[in-house]
């Protein structure tokens, strides 16, 4: 996956997807696969706004299930099978704990019925059945966790991720079917014909390079900047989107060996506690953002809002001098009546200005390749291509044909015969990159102090940068150490190497 601006004024595209976050990640390799020309460019790195800064999780919404949204719980939940299966080197199960105390805005009852009905909806694709546990043997396994009014509580199952690399993993997978691709290109206007869009103006932010994208057809997937896009083309209408904020937080490991939902205790809000990459995250909070997409701030009021939910329901407590890290990003969520940011619609919808522009709207992390689906066959119709989707067991970059337990144990001996690697280095390229493991170390082995790791305590190597930079399409040392790999979020001195 490399950069080659000239094949974007070789010839016209089928389509050209603005935007290279997990949506226009996933339209890309829908359209790809089914023998479509597809471009596709991204003002910033791929993965740097929403697509970066999400929970985590690939999920069927568990919490949706109190508003009556069966079918997009079913649809995620279906979704998340394939994430299984397809990705498994970057998406696997994850154990969730469900606590229930007295005094709560929804009742156990409430909560059994809905994981019931959680397992139902999963079918065939539920990684495990939902269990109940007394509050004293909930109590003896967890001590760490509040004991006073806790009434019992449930295990069930859903499946953890690492967002960034799925949405790189997805790319890498167009390319591989002949997406051209490049981040740090930024659409600066419209060819129209006929008052129709008939392509894209475009500007490299790395060289200041100006050239045309002509296309057939033309994606607005820039998610929270899809507004700002639809009036670059010239469509004046009311805001089709009112995206809401998310901040996270990144402590150190808290030794939890399940994932925690939680009920925050100033306003019932879902929030949780998850094990991710040797830390622990902390999130989410839901608000209207006061700054654009752009300009971002995690502020101490929402640090302190995730602390105090945590300090409710676990010990020892945690301070704002233990947070590692933090992050915010953007839901680009479909605007709806007004009220509070919760309660904004997470459903998907398309929309069609009157000079063609396709935009897509909302969505979930989780139904990114329902989405890129749904918006393929509506395009294919106006194109009149007819071919049919080819990404529901189509295997993502990296990830092994044979189960994932079983490569993994190989892998890890094979990397550590070869290349005389720690195994927690091993595990991390490993689950990095799958199967492309192997390539990636040996690019590593080549580069001077390649081995070293990138920081004392964490398993990063410094020779994935040199990786990242020649087949990745990283720019950047933010591009290699915040999305590429993950450690920047908590040891952001990487940024300035």
């Amino acid at each position: 996956m490399q950069r080659h601006l000239d094949a974007f004024s070789e010839r016209t595209f089928d389509l050209c997807i603005l935007g290279g976050g997990i949506t226009g990640a996933g339209v890309a390799l829908d359209a790809a696969t089914r023998g479509w020309s597809v471009a596709l460019i991204d003002k910033g790195d791929f993965a740097s706004g929403t697509s970066s800064a999400s929970s985590k999780l690939i999920h069927g919404g568990l919490r949706y299930l109190e508003y009556g949204h069966l079918p997009l719980v079913h649809e995620a939940l279906i979704e998340r099978g394939r994430l299984l299966r397809n990705a498994s080197q970057l998406v696997r199960p994850l154990p969730f704990l469900l606590p229930f105390y007295r005094g709560q805005r929804l009742a156990p009852w409430k909560w059994r019925l809905g994981l019931t009905l959680y397992d139902l909806l999963a079918g065939a694709d539920n990684i495990s059945r939902s269990r109940r546990l007394s509050a004293r043997r909930l109590h003896a396994a967890l001590p760490t966790l509040r004991a006073d009014a806790l009434l019992g509580g449930a295990i069930y199952h859903d499946a953890l991720m690492d967002d960034a690399r799925v949405t790189i993993a997805v790319l890498q997978t167009a390319a591989h079917h002949g997406a051209v691709l490049a981040n740090y290109v930024e659409a600066v206007g419209f060819e129209k014909a006929q008052g129709q869009v008939a392509g894209v103006w475009a500007r490299d932010h790395l060289t200041g390079q100006r050239f045309l994208i002509r296309s057939r057809a033309v994606l607005n997937a820039t998610g929270p900047w899809a507004d700002a896009v639809g009036r670059l083309a010239g469509d004046v209408s009311e805001p089709l989107l009112q995206p809401t904020k998310g901040v996270h937080l990144i402590v150190p490991d808290q030794g939890h060996r399940f994932a925690y939902l939680l009920l925050h205790p100033d306003d019932s809000r879902v929030f949780f506690v998850i094990p991710w990459l040797g830390k622990t995250l902390i999130g989410t909070t839901d608000t209207f953002p006061e700054t654009g997409a752009d300009s971002l701030q995690v502020t101490a009021d929402e640090v302190t809002y995730l602390l105090q939910g945590y300090n409710r329901y676990l010990a020892p407590p945690l301070a704002p001098h233990d947070v590692l890290g933090t992050f915010a990003g953007l839901r680009p969520l479909i605007r709806a009546r007004p009220g509070e940011p919760s309660s904004l619609s997470r459903e998907f919808r398309l929309h069609v200005s009157p000079s063609g522009l396709v935009t897509a709207l909302g969505g979930k992390f989780t139904t990114f390749r329902q989405m890129a689906e749904t918006i393929v066959d509506l395009l294919d119709t106006r194109l009149g291509q007819r071919r049919r989707c080819r990404t529901r067991e189509l295997r993502l970059a990296g990830a092994p044909s044979q189960p994932w337990s079983s490569f993994e144990r190989e892998g890890l001996a094979r990397l550590r015969s070869e290349f005389d690697l720690p195994i927690d280095c091993a595990a991390h390229l490993l689950q990095r990159h799958g199967e492309v493991a192997f390539t990636v170390a040996e690019r590593i082995a080549r580069t001077p102090a390649g081995f070293a790791r990138a920081h004392p305590e964490e398993p990063d190597l410094l020779g994935e940068e040199a990786y990242a930079r020649e087949a990745e399409m990283a720019v950047h040392p933010a591009d290699v150490w915040l999305r590429r790999t993950r450690v920047g979020l908590w040891r952001p001195q990487l940024l300035n190497r």
